[in-house]
């Protein structure tokens, strides 16, 4: 009899004996914390009545369009923190001063705004926006 109770103890586990697991395995505990960008944003203020995070995120697909070998290519962009969307789409070909023009469309909370402005790229890289506007809602 002891031995059939042995047997059957060592066969059911340690969860009979009372002891427990301290090693659980618990997912979606750890929140993600923000990372900074290794690439920069092209500079440049955000207009009067973009929120600035939305501008940042728009800007930086601004720069992946600006980089694209297509003529004019349309890159979304969202900013999953306040909701706001839209694209960024250079404007025809670059000019003899490595400029080229842009349109930005952002949907967000007050509606949908156009921004149109100049991109010019220097020597090293860099990208700087100029006459930036706010075309107003669509």
């Amino acid at each position: 009899m002891a031995t059939a109770c042995l047997l059957t103890l060592a066969l059911s586990g340690c969860g009979t004996l009372g002891l427990r697991d301290d090693d659980l395995l618990v997912t979606g505990s750890i929140k993600p914390l923000p990372v900074s960008l290794a690439v920069a944003a092209p500079e440049g203020a955000p207009p009067a009545g973009i929120a600035a995070g939305d501008w940042t995120q728009a800007k930086l697909a601004l720069d992946t369009a600006l980089s694209a070998k297509e003529e004019a290519p349309s890159i979304p962009w969202e900013n999953k923190a306040t909701g706001a969307h839209g694209t960024a789409t250079p404007l025809g070909a670059p000019k003899d001063n490595k400029c080229r023009d842009f349109r930005i469309g952002v949907v967000d909370k007050g509606g949908e705004h156009w921004v149109q402005g100049e991109a010019c790229r220097d020597g090293k890289g860099l990208v700087t926006l100029g006459q930036v506007r706010l075309l107003g809602q669509a």
